[in-house]
């Protein structure tokens, strides 16, 4: 399996790896042919994050402050999970 995750507008290279983390986590282990792309794009006041595989895309701007992002997406992908 393949995922290419792109962070964009964060600098904090350990939020960087954290948030790559928790976006494995909850992908989880899928079949090989299957095809992941996230992007996560943040900015002054918002951040987007787009992950995007077999199932339909999923999209969501969070407007929190950057450090509790890692659990604000874990929980916004584990609430409708891949598996």
């Amino acid at each position: 399996m393949a995922i290419s995750i792109e962070l964009n507008g964060i600098a904090d290279l350990e939020l960087k790896k954290e948030m790559e983390g928790i976006i494995r986590d909850c992908i989880g282990d899928r079949p090989m042919e299957e095809d992941w792309r996230v992007w996560i794009r943040a900015s002054l006041d918002h951040c987007r994050v787009t992950v995007e595989g077999p199932n339909p895309t999923r999209e969501r701007i969070f407007f929190d402050d950057i450090r509790a992002l890692p659990e604000k997406i874990r929980n916004w992908l584990e609430s409708y999970p891949f598996r």
